[in-house]
């Protein structure tokens, strides 16, 4: 289903950009040398993006693109299937001594990348990189301690889709999707209790629900403001705005939410597009081709920002950063790698990655050519609804990234302990485990 109208970019003209190239012209600093060309030896950069399928014609319009405007630098692309696969893929390879010279990782194994010692800091590459080109939300994980080690590439946040149709049938306002908590509740609820759907709502039982709720809330997920001011040793997943959370997504919904199983977003998207649930979140940078699934199955779909607790202030960016592999380089294999870097990360390229999925750019100059080329304007009920809801984040410390070594082990841990609560285990219970868990994994680890 998620593949279902994937042609198609929302609305906008849907035309190829071969030749845009990003950022591609050459710069010279103030010593002479040039960043962003890699001059007239042929050179070949490896680049492993985590994702395939619909994302993988992107990036390999993106790669075209490149290539057509540096015919000496041959891009050898190898797409993972999913951000766990990269992240096993590129440690794999590391280990045995041929990593790809760019990986694709998530925003979440920044740590664990930086230290696994896999990795070179980008500016070692690129020198002249200014990360305040970048969004701000999106850099926390990529400048870590002072040091840019990697370069935001694709940025999401929550979105909701909604069936304007049962919203109507059940005697609610399909103009008016459900902004807060409490609205969404009381939305849910009244499909249910009105025969529409068996289920109100559905979202996969991810960590990014609860870490953004609690981010929502101005709880930080661990100390040291979420490892960003230094190496965190306790995790709050047992604070009042974790319960919060729990205590929201067991009771309040309760049975008027659809559970589709850990991490299980096809699932939850399925109950959507069948009309087994009237509500479905998802991540912003599948809004291209759920959009055009959904619509092409006949549902009449209205999007929406992610519910909040109370007043919105905006949760931690999703999405992922490109890395550089530590290996011997040669002068001109450093500057086509740090030449690829400028050019996809660019604001053309990021640009058009936008308009292709809905992830937001990670160039800001990108929001720039967009709105120039009407591109919200002629997509007011769908990418401008993600893009307001961007615009309306605010800075806080417990919103701009989450900085734990040992993040896969302690997320997969509230997931299972959100399955258990599902089932019926107290709430009290199930995050005194993940607090227990999560402090002994911090404990046992010691950042490089």
């Amino acid at each position: 289903m998620g593949l279902a109208g994937c042609t198609g970019d929302g609305g906008s003209e849907d035309t190829e950009t071969e030749g845009e190239g990003g950022s591609t012209a050459t710069e010279t600093d103030s010593e002479g040398t040039t960043v962003g060309d890699a001059g007239e030896e042929e050179v070949t950069v490896t680049f492993w993006p985590a994702w395939g399928g619909y994302y993988e014609e992107t990036f390999t319009q993106m790669v075209a693109n490149f290539e057509e405007e540096h015919p000496n630098i041959t891009i050898d692309m190898s797409a993972q299937g999913s951000y766990a696969e990269s992240r096993s893929a590129l440690f794999n390879a590391a280990n045995a001594g041929n990593p790809p010279d760019v990986g694709h990782l998530d925003k979440g194994d920044a740590i664990i990348a930086k230290d696994s010692g896999f990795f070179t800091p980008v500016e070692e590459v690129w020198p002249d990189i200014t990360p305040d080109d970048y969004i701000g939300p999106a850099v926390g994980t990529s400048v870590i301690e002072g040091t840019t080690w990697s370069i935001p590439f694709n940025n999401s946040q929550i979105v909701m889709y909604y069936n304007k149709d049962h919203f109507e049938e059940a005697g609610l306002d399909p103009e008016a999707a459900p902004g807060t908590w409490e609205e969404m509740a009381d939305a849910a609820n009244t499909i249910v209790d009105e025969g529409v759907a068996d289920y109100g709502v559905s979202w996969p039982n991810h960590n990014w629900w609860i870490n953004s709720w609690m981010g929502e809330q101005e709880q930080f997920v661990c100390d040291q403001e979420n490892g960003r001011a230094g190496e965190p040793t306790e995790v709050y997943y047992n604070s009042d705005a974790a319960q919060e959370v729990f205590d929201y997504w067991m009771n309040d919904l309760g049975d008027a939410y659809h559970n589709p199983g850990i991490k299980n977003w096809g699932a939850s998207e399925q109950a959507f597009q069948n009309g087994v649930a009237s509500m479905h979140m998802n991540s912003s940078g599948s809004l291209a081709y759920l959009l055009a699934g959904f619509e092409e199955n006949g549902i009449n779909v209205g999007i929406a920002p992610l519910p909040v607790p109370g007043d919105r202030i905006g949760h931690s960016m999703g999405g992922a950063a490109v890395w550089v592999s530590d290996k011997d380089r040669s002068d001109a294999e450093r500057e086509a790698v740090a030449t690829f870097l400028q050019d996809m990360t660019g604001p053309e390229q990021q640009a058009y990655y936008s308009r292709r999925t809905g992830y937001f750019p990670s160039h800001e100059e990108s929001f720039t050519i967009l709105e120039d080329e009407g591109f919200y304007e002629d997509n007011p009920d769908s990418f401008k609804v993600s893009y307001e809801q961007y615009q309306a984040w605010e800075e806080h410390a417990m919103n701009q990234g989450i900085l734990m070594g040992p993040a896969s082990d302690i997320y997969q841990e509230v997931e299972s302990q959100s399955d258990e609560m599902l089932q019926g285990r107290a709430i009290s219970e199930a995050t005194g485990a993940i607090k227990e868990f999560g402090d002994r994994q911090l404990e046992r680890y010691e950042r490089a």
